[in-house]
C-alpha cells in the first residue's frame, strides 16, 4: 500500500488537507504527523508547514520520501523545483523532481484565469488588486479577526506579508514571479497590489489584462468555461457563494471603454481549497497516478 503523510496535520491547511485527501479514489495509507515528529519512510510527504520548518525538513526527508509536496513559499522560486497547478502545468512534474511546490493562493486565482487565454492571446500587461480573506493569514489571524476590536474588523489593510526595501510586499512579488514561473512566460508584466479585507474566507481579485489584439469576449467566456475547475458567470458572484467550492469563479468581464484590447474582470475562489489544500490534493493524486 502506498503511503502519504501530512506533516503539520493539526494546522488550518493540514486539517483541510486531510479532508481533501479523502476525495482521492486510488488506495493509499494516510499517516499524520506534527511538525516535530519523527517521519518514517513514505511515498509522498505533504509539508503543511511554515517556511523555516519546510526548509529544515525537506533535506532531511529526501532519502526517506519519494516525493515531497511543499505548501509553504520556501521553494517556489528555487530552480529545478516545479511550481505546479495541475490544471495548468502538470508536465512540470517528472521522476526527476522529487520536491514540488504548491503556489501562493492569490497567484493561483490569477493564473487560473490567464492560462486558458494563453494559446490565443499574448499578455502585454496585467494589473490586479487583491481582496484577500482573513483565513489566508492562518489560524492566528482568524482568531484575531474574531476578537472584538480587531484591526481587521470592518477594515481593508493594504499590507500582506513583509514590507521590502523597494516598497513592495513579499505577497505582491509572489504575484509577479510565481505567475511567470507557472505560465512559463519569463518576461510577463504583472502589476500587483494586495489588500487584506474583513472577509473570513475566499480571496478575490479585480484584474485588468492588456492583450496583443482585440478581445473577443464570447471566445474568452467559452475558454474559461471549458477549462477544468473554472467557471464564468454573467451574474455577480462573491466570496459568500464561492466558499467551500472547488471552482474558481469569474464574473463581470467587460472590454475597456477606450482600448479594445484591454479587458477587466473579477475572480473569487476558496483560498483554503484551490488556493491551498485542493491544489495539494490534486498534486498528490497526479503523483499516485503517474509516478508511484
Amino acid at each position: 500500500m502506498h503511503t502519504v503523510g501530512i506533516i503539520g496535520s493539526n494546522g488550518m491547511v493540514g486539517q483541510k488537507m486531510q479532508a481533501e485527501l479523502t476525495k482521492i479514489k486510488r488506495p493509499f495509507d494516510l499517516k499524520l504527523f506534527g511538525r516535530h515528529d519523527e517521519i518514517p519512510a513514505l511515498d509522498i510527504a505533504i509539508l503543511c508547514t511554515d517556511n523555516p520548518v519546510s526548509r529544515k525538513l525537506a533535506p532531511e526527508l529526501k532519502n526517506r520520501v519519494k516525493f515531497i509536496v511543499d505548501m509553504s513559499s520556501e521553494f517556489r522560486m528555487t530552480a529545478g523545483v516545479p511550481l505546479v497547478i495541475p490544471e495548468i502545468n502538470p508536465h512540470a512534474i517528472t521522476k526527476q523532481t522529487p520536491l514540488i511546490a504548491s503556489p501562493n493562493c492569490t497567484t493561483t486565482g490569477l493564473v487560473m484565469s490567464l492560462a486558458p487565454l494563453k494559446p490565443f492571446y499574448h499578455f502585454k500587461e496585467i494589473f490586479f488588486c487583491s481582496y484577500q480573506a482573513i483565513s489566508g493569514g492562518g489560524k492566528k489571524l482568524l482568531d484575531d479577526f474574531n476578537t472584538p476590536g480587531s484591526y481587521y474588523e470592518k477594515n481593508c489593510v493594504p499590507l500582506i506579508g513583509s514590507l521590502l526595501d523597494n516598497g513592495h510586499t513579499s505577497e505582491e512579488l509572489k504575484g509577479l514571479y510565481e505567475s511567470r514561473k507557472i505560465l512559463e512566460i519569463p518576461d510577463l508584466k504583472v502589476y500587483c497590489h494586495t489588500v487584506r479585507v474583513g472577509v473570513e474566507n475566499c480571496h478575490s481579485l479585480g484584474i485588468t489584462v492588456k492583450l496583443d489584439k482585440k478581445a473577443d469576449l464570447e471566445q474568452i467566456k467559452n475558454l474559461w468555461n471549458q477549462f477544468p475547475n473554472l467557471t464564468y458567470r454573467e451574474k455577480v458572484i462573491t466570496p459568500k457563494e464561492a466558499s467551500g467550492k472547488e471552482t474558481t469563479f469569474i464574473c463581470r468581464l467587460r472590454q475597456d471603454v477606450e482600448e479594445e484590447n484591454v479587458i477587466h474582470y473579477f475572480v473569487t475562489f476558496d483560498n483554503l481549497l484551490k488556493g491551498a489544500a485542493m491544489n495539494g490534493r490534486q498534486i498528490v493524486d497526479l503523483l499516485l497516478e503517474r509516478f508511484i
